[in-house]
């Protein structure tokens, strides 16, 4: 029971962490005068050099064909060190299709229908996808559409385990659960090392990438839930 517990802190934590209203999907313009004349830019262009480096770190994932991702997920309340939690996992991505697996729980989309599979319970239930689900889980989809929600600020470069990474900070336009999202990126391969959500109750959700593969095989049966593995699962459809 405290697993299913965790595992739907968790997802509610993915859900609701990021919700995008009408005024973010129409990508609010700042005026900034240039010159003598009015340049638009969209609202989260506000640290060119933090900028710089997302924009780059996501041209370069989106370059592969599918992403497979070994992480830690670590959860910690700086008030209540007794709820601390890690978990290890994998999520295999291929545009806006994903495999994620951990804590016994197996989630597949294949970009319409997603499909929660709890190998305890031989249970499994479906839902529409929703885009927003996965972002804590999948760097990727964090950073896709970042500017549109969060404000970007390089806090500092650093060196962690021998490598160079940039300290990014992501501060949300509007109300959230949380009051940032730091973003660690790998300078030299332009990959991301770890994301940070700081919620404002003092829990930190920390996902480290431990191993990444790229171009990795990722057909379609990936993709989809296959009930004939699973002998006498329970099907709940939440659509």
């Amino acid at each position: 029971m405290k697993k299913l517990l965790f595992i739907a802190t968790i997802l509610t934590t993915t859900i609701n962490g990021f919700p995008q209203t009408a005024t973010e999907a129409r990508q609010e313009r700042r005026e900034q005068r240039a010159g003598g004349g009015v340049v638009h830019t969209p609202r989260g262009v506000d640290d060119p050099a933090a900028h710089a480096i997302l924009r780059d770190v996501r041209r370069n994932l989106k370059s592969f064909r599918s992403l497979n991702f070994e992480f830690t997920l670590m959860t910690v309340n700086i008030f209540d060190r007794s709820a601390d939690h890690t978990v290890r996992g994998t999520i295999l991505t291929r545009g806006d299709r994903y495999n994620l697996t951990f804590m016994g729980l197996n989630m597949i989309s294949d970009g319409r229908t997603v499909w929660s599979f709890n190998s305890e319970t031989n249970e499994v239930h479906i839902s529409r996808a929703d885009p927003r689900s996965v972002e804590t889980l999948n760097p990727l989809a964090l950073i896709e559409t970042y500017e549109q929600n969060f404000r970007a600020k390089l806090i500092r470069e650093d060196i962690e385990n021998g490598v160079t990474v940039a300290v990014i900070d992501l501060q949300p336009f509007e109300a959230r659960t949380f009051h940032k999202v730091r973003v660690v990126t790998n300078k030299a391969n332009r990959t991301i090392v770890r994301t940070e959500i700081h919620e404002k109750g003092g829990t930190i959700m920390t996902f480290r990438v431990d191993r990444m593969q790229t171009n990795v095989p990722a057909p379609d049966s990936q993709f989809r839930f296959d009930a004939s593995r699973h002998p006498g699962v329970e099907v709940v459809d939440m659509r």
